[in-house]
């Protein structure tokens, strides 16, 4: 009797410590995720505030300068407009970049809401191009309706125009059919060792002097075309040009089973 005893006591005490140990390895794992999700959410504002050091650095300095002069030197009043005129492009520089930082601070704590609606897809794209008012831009657009994120896709669209517009002198091609969305410039080009990191936060090929997009724009486009169950491709050789491209069947299948319910 007493040594049943001792073994039921012996028993029970194991139980509880193998209970408290898969407690306590449980508790460490968690631990260990919080610990690692604590680590990126640091890396990012690092390199937030590296990129807004860098960034804000240049045309704060501009918009300084001409104030400065203006504030200190007796000049004509149509000088005077043009440095008005400078001081105005580079605040709207810096406010473009903040609502960028803003957006991507959203995607990164998992809070960009996705509304979609039906509309045309190449209504929304004439709507952005017209904002650039830019010659070298040139359409080949097949009416289409779909059913996405307008406000998103404006978005993708003005990313990858303004991407093409940048880093390209020549004219560029924007081009709509059934399948794919692509925009082809004859630009400065990528070379093949770049053109994954390219989607990357914070990575740029070239720098330029001023550069609004802060290396952020091409994983922007990539978050929201990864909401819409589609992602950005690239074609480019260096010195010839690109083609940034997706598919937008997933958009279409949408619109075609929402008509069908």
């Amino acid at each position: 009797m007493k040594k049943k005893l001792i073994y039921y006591l012996k028993s029970k005490i194991c139980t509880k410590e193998k209970k408290e140990i898969e407690k306590l390895k449980k508790e460490i794992k968690f631990l260990k995720i919080e610990n690692k999700k604590l680590k990126i959410q640091n890396n990012f504002k690092d390199d937030i505030i590296s990129a807004i050091s860098h960034e804000f650095k240049n045309p704060i300095s501009i918009i300084n300068g001409y104030i400065e002069t203006i504030l200190t030197s007796p000049i004509p009043k149509n000088l005077q407009t043009k440095f008005l005129e400078k001081i105005l492009k580079n605040s709207t520089r810096l406010s473009e970049l903040i609502d960028r930082l803003y957006f991507i601070t959203k995607i990164e704590n998992q809070k960009l809401k996705i509304n979609k609606t039906y509309f045309y897809l190449d209504e929304a794209i004439k709507e952005v191009l017209a904002s650039f008012d830019e010659e070298r831009i040139k359409t080949n657009l097949s009416p289409l309706k779909v059913y996405a994120d307008k406000n998103l896709l404006e978005i993708v669209i003005s990313n990858l125009v303004s991407n093409a517009l940048k880093y390209s002198k020549k004219e560029i091609y924007i081009n709509l059919n059934a399948r794919y969305f692509e925009v082809i410039d004859k630009g400065i080009g990528i070379e093949k060792k770049h053109l994954e990191m390219i989607k990357e936060k914070f990575f740029r090929v070239a720098k330029n002097d001023w550069d609004n997009s802060l290396g952020l724009g091409l994983y922007i486009v990539e978050k929201i075309l990864k909401l819409h169950n589609s992602h950005l491709q690239i074609q480019s050789q260096k010195k010839k040009g690109s083609k940034f491209y997706f598919d937008i069947t997933s958009f279409v299948q949408s619109n075609k089973a929402n008509q069908e319910l």
